[in-house]
C-alpha cells in the first residue's frame, strides 16, 4: 500500500486546478534544485566553463547580488555537454565529434540567439537561451504529459483519472533526470516534442475508434513530424518510429482477417509518411554531414566513414570517440555506473513489460472496439483505447531500456528516460493505491521510489554543478 507520506504529498495540491498547481509545483522544484547548484563548490574539477565562458565566471565582485548569482548560475549550468551545446550552439559544428549532439538543438539555439542578442553574442549569451528554452521546455513537457494522461483516460466525473494524470505530470517535475532538464542540454525540447507526438499519436486513435478517417491520417502525419523534430534534438526520437510499424502489421491482420482493402491501404499509407518523416528527423543531419566531410575537396583524405556502406557520421562518432556499442561499456571498472542506472532499467523494463502483456485487454482495431470496451479494466483510469495508445508506446521504452543496457554509456539512462511516459504512468497508477491497473505480481515500494528520484536529483545537482559525475 502508498505510504501516508506519499498519499499526503500528492493530495496537498488542490486537483480542482491541476495546471496552477503544476506550475507552483514545477517552480518550487526548480528553485530547489537550483539553490543546490548555486551552493556546490565552484569552479570544480575542470576549468572548461571558464575557458568558454569567461565573462560569465570571471570575478563578480562589485556586481549586484542578483547579477552575481546569475553569472555563477550560468556558469555552473554549463557543464559536460552543455559546454558542446553552447559552443556548437554559436559557432556551427567544426569537428567530427560534434555532430553527436542533437542538430536540431542546437540550431534551434542559434536561430533564438541570434533573435534575442543579434549576430555578435557571445558564447554566454548561447548558453543564457540555451538554458531558458530547457526551462521552458521542460514545464511545457509537464503540461502536455497531464493533457495526455487526460485524453487516454476514461471519461467519467471519478477523481481516479485526474489524480493519476496529476501525480504522473508531477513525476516528470521530479524526474531523476534533475539538473538536465534545466542546463543547455537537449533532454527537456526531447521531452516536450516527444510528448507532444505521443499525444497526437493518440488522439489519431481516438479519432480512428470513432472512424473519423481524415481526422486520423492527419493526426497521424502530425504524429510523425513531431516526432521526426524529436529526433534532431536526440536520436533515440527515432525509436518512437516504432509505433508506426506496429500499426502497420495491425493494418496487415486485419486485411488478412477481415479484408477491407481500400480501408488498410489507406491508413498503411499514412502510416508510412508519418514514418518517414520520423526517420528524415535522424537522416537529414547524417546527409549535412556526409555532404561536408565526404564531398569536399579541399581534403587530404576522406574520414574513414564516408567509405561505409551506411556512411553516418553519427554512429561513427559514438563508437570512434565514445567507445559506444555492444557490451563495450561492459567493464569491471562500469560496474558502479551500472548500480546507478539499474533502479531506472528496472523501472523500465518491469512498466514496458507488464503493459506490453496485456494483450488480451487492448483493442486491435475499429472492429474490436465494443468488445474491448466490455474487456477493459473496470476499476482502472485508463480507456480502452488509452490501454492500446500505452501499449505502443511500451516498445521504444524497452528497446531504449535494452540499448542502454547492452551499448550505450549506460548512467545516461536516468535522463534520457525522462522522454517516456509509460513508467510515469505506471508508478502514478501504484501511488493511487493501486486501484487503477495492477502492475507486478510482486510489489515494489513506490514510496522509496519517489524518495530514490527525489535524493538522486539533488545529489546529482550538486555533482553536476561541480562538474563531476555522473553525467
Amino acid at each position: 500500500m502508498t505510504s501516508k507520506w506519499l498519499n499526503h504529498v500528492f493530495s496537498a495540491w488542490q486537483l480542482e486546478r491541476p495546471r496552477a498547481s503544476l506550475i507552483v509545483l514545477f517552480i518550487t522544484w526548480k528553485f530547489v534544485l537550483l539553490s543546490v547548484a548555486c551552493t556546490s563548490p565552484y569552479p570544480g574539477y575542470d576549468t572548461s566553463t571558464r575557458l568558454l565562458l569567461p565573462n560569465e565566471t570571471s570575478d563578480t565582485k562589485g556586481q549586484h547580488i542578483f547579477g552575481s548569482l546569475f553569472t555563477a548560475l550560468v556558469g555552473k549550468l554549463t557543464r559536460w555537454d552543455a559546454i558542446y551545446f553552447a559552443q556548437i550552439s554559436h559557432r556551427g559544428a567544426l569537428f567530427e565529434q560534434e555532430w553527436a549532439f542533437g542538430w536540431g538543438f542546437a540550431n534551434l539555439l542559434n536561430v533564438l540567439d541570434r533573435s534575442l542578442f543579434g549576430p555578435h553574442g557571445e558564447v554566454g549569451s548561447t548558453a543564457i537561451v540555451g538554458i531558458l528554452v530547457s526551462n521552458i521546455s521542460h514545464l511545457l513537457a509537464v503540461l502536455v504529459l497531464y493533457e495526455m494522461s487526460i485524453l487516454i483516460a476514461i471519461p467519467s466525473p471519478s477523481t481516479t483519472s485526474s489524480r493519476v494524470a496529476f501525480v504522473s505530470a508531477s513525476l516528470h517535475i521530479i524526474s531523476p533526470a534533475g539538473l538536465f532538464l534545466s542546463a543547455p542540454y537537449a533532454e527537456s525540447s526531447f521531452s516536450f516534442t516527444t510528448f507532444a507526438g505521443f499525444y497526437i499519436y493518440a488522439y489519431s486513435l481516438r479519432a480512428h475508434n470513432h472512424d473519423r478517417v481524415g481526422l486520423r491520417d492527419a493526426s497521424l502525419v502530425l504524429s510523425g513530424l513531431i516526432f521526426g523534430v524529436a529526433t534532431t534534438f536526440r536520436s533515440n526520437g527515432l525509436l518512437s518510429g516504432s509505433i508506426f510499424c506496429f500499426d502497420l502489421f495491425e493494418c496487415a491482420l486485419d486485411l488478412f482477417t477481415f479484408g477491407e482493402l481500400a480501408k488498410n491501404l489507406r491508413r498503411s499509407i499514412f502510416l508510412v509518411i508519418a514514418g518517414c518523416f520520423t526517420g528524415i528527423g535522424y537522416l537529414f543531419p547524417q546527409y549535412l554531414a556526409y555532404r561536408e566531410f565526404c564531398t569536399a575537396t579541399d581534403f587530404q583524405q576522406l574520414p574513414l566513414w564516408c567509405s561505409r556502406r551506411f556512411p553516418s557520421i553519427y554512429t561513427w562518432v559514438q563508437r570512434h570517440y565514445w567507445n559506444v556499442g555492444l557490451f563495450r561499456y561492459w567493464t569491471i571498472s562500469n560496474a558502479p555506473l551500472f548500480l546507478l542506472a539499474a533502479p531506472m532499467l528496472l523501472i523500465m523494463i518491469l512498466s514496458a513489460v507488464w503493459i506490453g502483456s496485456r494483450v488480451d485487454q487492448v483493442p486491435l482495431m475499429k472492429h474490436q472496439g465494443a468488445n474491448a470496451s466490455r474487456a477493459s479494466i473496470q476499476d482502472g483510469w485508463i480507456s480502452p483505447v488509452g490501454l492500446a495508445s500505452a501499449r505502443r508506446l511500451a516498445m521504444p521504452q524497452l528497446v531504449l531500456a535494452i540499448l542502454a543496457l547492452t551499448s550505450y554509456h549506460v548512467q545516461i539512462v536516468t535522463r534520457i528516460s525522462s522522454g517516456y511516459p509509460l513508467w510515469y504512468w505506471w508508478l502514478a497508477s501504484k501511488i493511487d493505491d493501486q486501484r487503477s491497473l495492477r502492475l507486478v505480481k510482486w510489489d515494489i515500494s513506490v514510496e522509496w521510489v519517489v524518495k530514490w528520484m527525489v535524493l538522486y536529483s539533488l545529489i546529482q545537482a550538486g555533482l553536476f554543478a561541480a562538474f563531476l559525475p555522473p553525467a
